[in-house]
């Protein structure tokens, strides 16, 4: 019976450090105060999803965005070696960077109906509570994503 219960307990402590980011990013967003953001797409700039997807991250995280420039490519590959944190853009549905990085849920899906593309986040695979992050704020901001 004793051991029942200390089993319980040592299971319950191990519980808070679930989801896990095997390269740190949700550590490093809270000690730096700061992640780094960058547009997939310069014509989503405007977008009223994006300012309000990155407020929400900040308000979550009490971190600022950090803005920098760049474009396609380049910035996935920044996502995979954790020199970016998030990359914001309109993405097809069969991206080819599908199973490279997370992608978050939809914020607004715009374009044609045979070939939709969706405004969302995209973040480095594997970081689950950085990913959980984001989904979280997605889905605060907005009723696509929340229906997603």
């Amino acid at each position: 019976m004793k051991f029942g219960i200390f089993s319980a307990f040592l299971l319950l402590g191990a519980c808070d450090a679930l989801p896990r980011d095997p390269a740190g990013t949700s550590v490093r967003v809270a000690q730096m105060q700061s992640f780094t953001v960058a547009l997939a797409d310069p014509t989503v700039h405007g977008a009223p999803e994006v300012a309000k997807l990155v407020h929400e991250i900040e308000r979550r995280t009490g971190a600022h965005a950090r803005w920098l420039p760049g474009s396609g490519e380049a910035l996935f590959r920044q996502l995979d070696d954790g020199t970016m944190d998030l990359v914001i853009g309109r993405f097809a549905a069969d991206s080819p960077w599908a199973t490279a990085v997370a992608f978050g849920p939809t914020l607004s899906t715009s374009g044609a109906t045979d070939t939709p593309l969706k405004l969302r986040a995209a973040m480095r695979n594997g970081e689950n509570r950085w990913i959980m992050t984001v989904e979280r704020a997605s889905r605060a901001i907005s009723q696509e994503a929340r229906e997603e």
